[in-house]
């Protein structure tokens, strides 16, 4: 099952009840089954608040984070662990059938060097309990490649298939983005193929991460290898509107991408959903 959705950066910084209460409706107004909740401090979520609207609105959620550095599993693999820990239940107490994103690493970190064996084992170790225990709940575990200004640990479909194979458990599966394809694949197509099955989960987002449609991304091409690819997931856009400062400083966002949410919503949300029902993806 193929279901559409939005990051929730589209509208707020941080998940609040002031937030839910605003962006779980709009969502559903607009025809969008999914709302992708950024767990960057999954200890301050009202559950049940966020529970009860998702449920009212026919709204799924998904989750994706990133690290904190002193938590970076490829440096510290027992703290990763526990931090992540910490967010799968507040996830599967959401009703989330996913937790992706940069589940590996700290966004805007990088050692200055190509990933080394003892960062790739540690990702790994910090990883497959977790991937273990999402299991238990029903859930995937993702992981997300980044360009190579954000990371320099995953930033291909290549690479993302070796650390699966490293973790070596079933329901971990690759949390593309078309952002970062666009930086570091031979073709957002062929990122998508070479990934095929074990993608079950994409980031649908602008070359200048605004409205999609506006920029340089070739989007037929993109749902054309997914519908090849045999995708069957979630296609979740990304367009960041609100960020907190230090993911705004991380993914060096520096200006508005969109006048406001209503130019992604208005035009954006549209042109997506046309292009993933032309290509018989819902």
């Amino acid at each position: 099952m193929i279901r559409i959705g939005m990051h929730s950066s589209l509208w707020t910084a941080s998940w609040t009840r002031e937030a839910a209460e605003l962006l779980i409706p709009e969502a559903a107004r607009y025809g969008l089954q999914v709302i992708e909740i950024a767990l960057l401090a999954p200890e301050t979520i009202d559950v049940d608040h966020s529970v009860r609207l998702f449920r009212e609105h026919k709204v799924a959620p998904t989750a994706s984070l990133c690290l904190p550095m002193e938590d970076n599993a490829a440096l510290h693999p027992e703290r990763g662990e526990r931090f992540l820990q910490r967010a799968l239940e507040t996830a599967h107490a959401l009703g989330c059938n996913i937790l992706g994103g940069v589940t590996y690493s700290t966004l805007g970190w990088r050692s200055g060097r190509p990933p080394e064996e003892q960062e790739l084992a540690n990702v790994a170790k910090a990883l497959k309990p977790i991937a273990r225990r999402a299991q238990e709940y029903g859930m995937l575990l993702g992981i997300e490649p980044c360009n190579r200004y954000e990371t320099h640990l995953l930033n291909t479909a290549a690479q993302s298939l070796a650390m699966l194979d490293r973790i070596g458990e079933p329901n971990v599966t690759i949390h593309l983005d078309t952002y970062h394809m666009n930086i570091e694949e031979k073709g957002i197509g062929r990122g998508i193929m070479e990934a095929g099955r074990n993608c079950r989960y994409i980031h649908l987002s602008e070359s200048d991460r605004g409205v999609p449609g506006t920029g340089t991304i070739d989007w037929d091409e993109c749902f054309r290898a997914l519908a090849a690819s045999g995708f069957q997931g979630d296609l979740v856009m990304e367009s960041f509107v609100n960020l907190p400062p230090e993911i705004a400083s991380a993914l060096a966002v520096w200006r508005s991408v969109a006048r406001d949410r209503y130019d992604v919503l208005d035009r954006g949300v549209p042109y997506l959903q046309a292009l993933a029902t032309v290509h018989g993806l819902v």
